[in-house]
C-alpha cells in the first residue's frame, strides 16, 4: 500500500501516484506577491491562519525556541529564505521512488523536490526573517524524505522515517500524509487497521508526539472514509475554511472529521469554493494558507497557497513545539493543545475543537505564575472540558489515576492511558460486530465496481499517493490588517 500527502481534498494512499487537480484560483482573490523578498514577514498579512489561533499573541510567551519538530514529507528546500538555516538533519528514505524521481540516488539529506513538505515546514516553523511565519519560527527541523518527487512513497520508508526523525531529536513529529483510500469513499485502515499504528506508539514511547492528517475524504461513504487512529497516540487534525467567506470556525468542505482517534482537533487548512489552485510561486488564493514553497526553477524565494489537512496538521505541530517550549512534557502539551481548543467548533465526536495557540500559552503562563504564587511545583493546565463536549479520549495530567473512553481522565502514564483506550475502542482495529463497522461488507460489489474507476473518481481535489504509506493536505485567506511579527523569545 502506498501513502500519500495530504493537501487540498483527499488524498490517496502510498500505492497510488500524485494526481493534480487543474483547477483554477478565484480570480476575485488571486494576486501577484512580488518576486523579490524584503523586510521582515513581508507577507505576514496574509497569513490569516496564524491569526485564526492567536499565534502573534502566543509569540509574546514563546516562539518555540530549543524544540526540535520532525518534518517526514517530501523533504524540505534548505535553501528556502524563511527556512535557512532551520534544517539540523535530513535523510531520504526512498525504497522505491517513481518513474523519473531519482531523489535517493541524487541527495542524501532531505532535500524537497516536490513542494509539499516545504509548504508544511514554513507553516510549521518558517524563521519569519523575510516572507513568512511559522507558528512556531524559533524551533528547529529535522527532516525524512520519505515521498518522492510525485508525493507518494511505502509506508515502510514512512515508519523509518518517523523512528529517524524520533532518534535525531524530534519531539514533534509532523505527518501530514495518509494512505489512499478507495475511490475517495472508504479508507483502508477501516479494513485493515492502520499501518503506521507501531511506529506511532513508539515515536510516543520515545517521547514524541506525532501529529497526524485527519485526511480529505470529506468523510467518505457513511463515515468509512475517516482514517482510523482510535487507540493510538497521536495528534489527528481536521481542517476549517477561510475566513474569506466566514468558514474558519466551520470544518471545510473536503475534511474529514475526527471520529476514530485518541485526541483530535481542527486547525485552518483553507478550502476555496472553486477548488484548489495549483500552487505557485507569487500567485495569492486568499482561501487558502501561505507559505514557503520549493520550484525547481525557483528554490529559494517562492511563497505559494495550498489547502488541505496537510495544512491544518503544521498549525497543530507548531503549537505543541510552542508548549514543549515553555517546559511542558508530551503529555500536558497535547492536554493544554486540547483543553484550550474552541469547543464550539464541531469537528467531530473525538474532536476537541478549533486549536487556539494563544489560549494554551496563556494557560501555561497563567498556571506558572500562579505556581509561583502558591510555592507549590505543579504547572499543569485544567483539564479539558466534559466528555460532551470533548473528544473521546485525552492524555493523562499528571494527577490522573484512572481512565475512561467517556472522560478526559486517563493514567499518569501515556503508554497506558493509550493501551487502556486502544482496548476500550477495540485497538484501533474494526471487527465484524463493531457499531460502525458491521456492514462495510455489504457494500463490496459497490466498490468492486468503483475500484477501476476510483483513481480518476478522486480526483476533486489534489492528492498524493503512498504505496500503503500515509498522504498529504493544505490552503488559505487574508486576516484583517497585518500581522506582527514573531518577537524574540521571552527571556
Amino acid at each position: 500500500m502506498t501513502a500519500r500527502g495530504q493537501g487540498q481534498g483527499v488524498v490517496r494512499s502510498v500505492l497510488t501516484r500524485a494526481l493534480v487537480a487543474g483547477l483554477v484560483v478565484n480570480a476575485g482573490l488571486a494576486f501577484g506577491l512580488g518576486s523579490t523578498q524584503a523586510g521582515a514577514a513581508q507577507y505576514s498579512a496574509d497569513q490569516w491562519g496564524l491569526n485564526v489561533i492567536g499565534a502573534p499573541t502566543a509569540w509574546q510567551y514563546g516562539t518555540g525556541s530549543g524544540v526540535t519538530i520532525g518534518i517526514v514529507d517530501t523533504g524540505v528546500d534548505t535553501s528556502q529564505e524563511d527556512l535557512t538555516g532551520k534544517v539540523v538533519a535530513g535523510t531520504t528514505i526512498l525504497s522505491d521512488p517513481s518513474s523519473g524521481c531519482n531523489t535517493e540516488q541524487t541527495d542524501p539529506n532531505g532535500e524537497d523536490d516536490n513542494g509539499h513538505g516545504t509548504h508544511v515546514a514554513g507553516i510549521a516553523a518558517a524563521s519569519g526573517r523575510v516572507g513568512v511565519s511559522g507558528v512556531a519560527p524559533g524551533a528547529s527541523l529535522v527532516v525524512a524524505k520519505v515521498l518522492d518527487c510525485d508525493g507518494s512513497g511505502e509506508i515502510s520508508d514512512v515508519e523509518s522515517g518517523i523512528s529517524w526523525v524520533v532518534a535525531h531529536g524530534a519531539r514533534v513529529i509532523n505527518l501530514s500524509l495518509a494512505e489512499s483510500s478507495i475511490a475517495g469513499l472508504i479508507d483502508p485502515t477501516q479494513l485493515e487497521g492502520n499501518p503506521l499504528a507501531s511506529a506511532l506508539q513508539a515515536a510516543w514511547n520515545a517521547g514524541a508526539i506525532p501529529v497526524v492528517a485527519g485526511g480529505n475524504n470529506s468523510d467518505g461513504l457513511a463515515g468509512l472514509g475517516d482514517e482510523d487512529y482510535s487507540g493510538i497516540p497521536a495528534v489527528v487534525v481536521a481542517a476549517t475554511g477561510s475566513p474569506t467567506n466566514g468558514e474558519e470556525d466551520q470544518v471545510a468542505s473536503y475534511s474529514n472529521n475526527v471520529n476514530e482517534a485518541e485526541w483530535g482537533v481542527a486547525a485552518p487548512g483553507g478550502d476555496d469554493p472553486n477548488g484548489p489552485s495549483t500552487p505557485t510561486c507569487g500567485q495569492y488564493d486568499g482561501y487558502e494558507i501561505l507559505s514557503t514553497y520549493w520550484t525547481s526553477a525557483n528554490a529559494t524565494s517562492c511563497y505559494a497557497t495550498d489547502e488541505g489537512t496537510s495544512m491544518a496538521t503544521p498549525f497543530v505541530t507548531g503549537t505543541l513545539a510552542l508548549l514543549l517550549g515553555r517546559g511542558l512534557t508530551q503529555t500536558q502539551a497535547v492536554q493544554t493543545l486540547l483543553s484550550t481548543a474552541d469547543h464550539n467548533v464541531s469537528c467531530g465526536s473525538d474532536c476537541s475543537g478549533l486549536i487556539d495557540a494563544a489560549a494554551a500559552m496563556q494557560s501555561v503562563a497563567g498556571a506558572s505564575r500562579a505556581a509561583g504564587a502558591a510555592s507549590t511545583t505543579t504547572t499543569r493546565p485544567d483539564a479539558p472540558h466534559s466528555a460532551a463536549a470533548t473528544s473521546e479520549g485525552s492524555p493523562g495530567t499528571t494527577a490522573a489515576t484512572t481512565t475512561s473512553t467517556s472522560s478526559s481522565t486517563t493514567t499518569t502514564a501515556a503508554k497506558a492511558s493509550s493501551k487502556a483506550h486502544a482496548s476500550a475502542l477495540g485497538a484501533g482495529r474494526r471487527t465484524a460486530g463493531s457499531a460502525n463497522g458491521s456492514a462495510w461488507w455489504l457494500l463490496l460489489p459497490i466498490l468492486v465496481g468503483l475500484g477501476a474507476a476510483g483513481t480518476l473518481a478522486v480526483v476533486v481535489r489534489r492528492r498524493w499517493g503512498l504505496r500503503h504509506a500515509p498522504a498529504a493536505a493544505g490552503h488559505g485567506a487574508p486576516p484583517p490588517g497585518p500581522g506582527p511579527g514573531p518577537p524574540a523569545p521571552p527571556t
